[in-house]
């Protein structure tokens, strides 16, 4: 998988977009409760006081005044840090480990013609693999993947280099994340 900002910043996306919604919902997308409780307490809260102080006229301005910068910096920071958690998560599920493991992999090659071939990884993560095949593969091609000793999971091929040996080299996204390697 790429190392590059712009690859990541699709998985930062989404919960940003719920933070947007509502301040806290990224939070809950990326399995931070703690957060996610804060963000909602602290925006609920503001914006309840702020009301409520703005309602009273005895209250002067100068005190409401700082409030309302409350509920906007919460959410801004709210929308701000999904984003980048988001980002950091699927960075950490996809750090590469070397490790050679033998590989059932099914599906189409660039003929479209359906094959099944057992072959060995260069290295794995929690959401890809690196994958040694004698066939050419379209980027985007779906195959299931059958890890030594695990059962079938999911994947899409994102990019196929031929080696000089006229091997290919095949990088695999898996769509259901795997545990083991862990």
């Amino acid at each position: 998988m790429p190392e590059n900002r712009t690859y990541y910043s699709q998985f930062g996306r989404k919960p940003a977009q719920l933070s947007a919604v509502v301040p806290g919902l990224g939070q809950l997308y990326n399995k931070q409760y703690l957060k996610a409780a804060s963000a909602i307490s602290i925006f609920t809260f503001a914006c309840g006081l702020t009301l409520l102080l703005a309602a009273r006229a005895t209250v002067g301005a100068w005190f409401t005044l700082p409030l309302l910068a409350v509920p906007p910096l919460t959410w801004g920071l709210s929308i701000y840090d999904a984003y980048q958690v988001g980002i950091e998560r699927r960075r950490r599920d996809a750090r590469r480990f070397k490790a050679e493991i033998c590989t059932v992999v099914r599906g189409y090659d660039i003929d479209n013609n359906g094959f099944e071939e057992v072959t060995m990884t260069k290295n794995v993560s929690r959401t890809g693999a690196c994958l040694i095949l004698t066939r050419t593969m379209n980027s985007g091609s779906q195959v299931s993947l059958e890890f030594e000793g695990s059962e079938r999971v999911p994947g899409r091929v994102v990019w196929d280099n031929q080696t000089r040996d006229g091997e290919h080299l095949v990088g695999m996204e898996l769509l259901t994340p795997i545990t083991q390697f862990h």
